[in-house]
């Protein structure tokens, strides 16, 4: 399967697109769920900084087990802030980029969806953009590897994503993931929203709860980069730092649809009071146990949601002050790390 993708630009230019596109979707759920919010009389602003692509790569790589990835996005990281400000592309360019990022994508697909693979049929949903296409290929590698969390984790994913334009078996791979990720935050999560979006409110409740109360926080940020990493070996020529620069840019494009969990925690604490507590339990349990840095964002939207229902000013006080503190280490390490 290895070999050059025909067609493709200097690997230079389309390697900088997939890690630029990768920090701005990154930065946009950032600012999304970081959006200012009131409490009777006290009034936030927005605690994360516009992020540079080091705050980025800051937040990507606290969930990041391979020493080699670490360090080759460490690199990439440095090189990316010492650039000139005049590099950036004009709108023309970043349209360019994106479509070649577009074909990109498409023939690693291509080429993956021949194998016998698990990991590389996983990997080949992922990255292709037909609802058909995509739900067949994730379904081909549960059936090669009907134990694996993680092809499960991707199954729910994909078929909560396409569920509106084609079938899939997605109560039967929910069940499935349960079985085998009974024990972690964001599989409960997934389906609560899944569940809510049925309009089956109180199983949806029932799952937010296990949320809640689930012993660990994992959202396959780092299964997912050295997933990528390699399937880009095995169909490309690529150099080490090429493929862990791809592989961070695919899997910031493979975040979890925190919007849905948002959303649901949003709409219900605003009419139950059971909801509020739920959402405000999964809230303080991520922020403590979770993984990357995303996810503690996420989780401390939801919490500020939740308190201001409940008109906890101290809490939301609390709340404010940990965000405060957490924006000044990260501009600190941005400092000491990368001038």
């Amino acid at each position: 399967m290895r070999g050059s993708l025909d067609g493709m630009t200097s690997p230079g230019r389309w390697i900088a697109s997939i890690v630029v596109i990768a920090l701005l979707a990154m930065a946009a759920v950032v600012g999304m769920r970081e959006a200012s919010v009131g409490i009777n009389n006290i009034e936030t602003s927005d605690v994360v900084p516009s992020l540079s692509s080091s705050q980025s790569l800051k937040i990507a790589m606290l969930e990041m087990p391979d020493a080699d990835l670490r360090s080759a996005l460490r690199d990439l990281c440095t090189r990316k802030s010492q650039e000139p400000r005049d590099s950036n592309w004009s709108l023309e360019e970043t349209q360019s980029q994106i479509q070649a990022l577009n074909e990109l994508k498409r023939g690693v697909s291509n080429r993956l969806s021949a194998s016998s693979s698990a990991e590389h049929l996983h990997l080949a949903a992922l990255l292709d953009s037909g609802s058909v296409s995509r739900v067949e290929l994730i379904e081909r590698a549960v059936v090669l590897n009907p134990n694996d969390a993680f092809v499960l984790w991707g199954a729910v994913n994909i078929c909560s994503e396409e569920r509106s334009a084609t079938t899939c078996p997605l109560l039967d791979w929910e069940q499935r993931l349960l079985e085998l990720d009974g024990q972690n935050s964001e599989s409960w999560i997934r389906v609560a929203a899944n569940r809510y979006q049925a309009g089956n409110l109180d199983s949806a409740l029932d799952a937010l709860r296990n949320a809640a109360t689930s012993a660990v926080t994992q959202s396959y940020w780092a299964e997912t980069i050295e997933m990528a990493e390699r399937g880009f070996a095995a169909v490309g020529d690529y150099a080490f730092p090429e493929r862990a620069a791809m592989a961070f840019g695919f899997a910031a494009s493979q975040l979890p649809d925190y919007g849905d969990f948002v959303t649901m925690c949003k709409e219900q604490s605003a009419k139950s009071v059971d909801w509020t507590y739920a959402c405000l339990a999964y809230g303080e349990l991520v922020e403590y146990q979770g993984r990357t840095d995303m996810e503690v964002l996420i989780a401390r939207s939801i919490q500020k949601l939740a308190l201001e229902v409940l008109g906890d000013v101290q809490k939301f006080a609390a709340m404010e002050q940990r965000q405060q503190v957490h924006r000044q280490e990260m501009l600190d390490f941005i400092r000491d790390n990368y001038g």
